[in-house]
């Protein structure tokens, strides 16, 4: 059995790579009041629950722009509240005089590690080779050992809630999704807007072009 370093090389940064830069988002949770009214909600303001001033107006552009694109009228709140989110006697108060009568809020749950063990395997790669003694070339087998390895991912959990403003408030839809290996917040953002808007679409809660 003959064992390519080459190719144990290329799987190990292959595998580094995608670690690094594969993020998937899924919506995992999902609930919708019954008794929520048939008209569906269609002006909405979008608070993004984040400290860092920059990654909250990156969030909430990323939901408005896919609330927009399936004909939503939205608006940040960062375009009401610039230097940080507002608490809710300052949010209830907006949506009052503004006339609002959707509000979604996402804020981040929890977030851990899974680690799975992946073994070892053993592939046939074909080897060709020129003879010297003939002048023709040959291929065979060569038994390749590929090691095993332990793979890690990174889960980080959001929930994303919609809030009808009439009347005391009353929460309508919400629904958790689950980022794997997410680079930075900033690049998970989209990726949960666009699982997010389309759900609260076919929910009917939100009009949709």
């Amino acid at each position: 059995m003959e064992m390519s370093l080459r190719h144990v090389r290329a799987v190990s940064v292959l595998s580094a790579m995608a670690l690094a830069g594969c993020t998937s988002t899924s919506l995992v949770n999902l609930w919708k009041d019954p008794e929520q009214p048939r008209q569906p909600l269609h002006s909405v303001v979008v608070v993004a629950l984040r400290k860092d001033v920059t990654v909250r107006r990156l969030w909430e552009d990323a939901f408005v722009q896919s609330l927009k694109s399936r004909g939503v009228t939205a608006t940040p709140s960062y375009q009401i509240f610039p230097t940080s989110a507002p608490d809710t006697a300052a949010l209830t108060e907006a949506v009052k005089n503004r006339g609002f009568d959707a509000l979604l809020v996402v804020h981040q749950l929890s977030s851990e590690t899974e680690t799975r063990y992946v073994p070892g395997y053993l592939s046939a790669e074909p080897v060709t080779y020129l003879s010297p003694w003939t002048g023709h070339y040959y291929t065979y087998f060569s038994q390749t050992y590929a090691p095993s390895y332990v793979e890690s991912d990174r889960i980080v959990r959001y929930e994303n809630e919609l809030w009808m403003t009439r009347g005391q408030g009353r929460l309508v839809w919400s629904g958790t999704t689950e980022s794997i290996n997410p680079v930075s917040a900033g690049a998970v953002n989209k990726e949960i807007a666009d699982v997010i808007v389309p759900a609260l679409v076919k929910s009917g809660v939100l009009r949709s072009q």
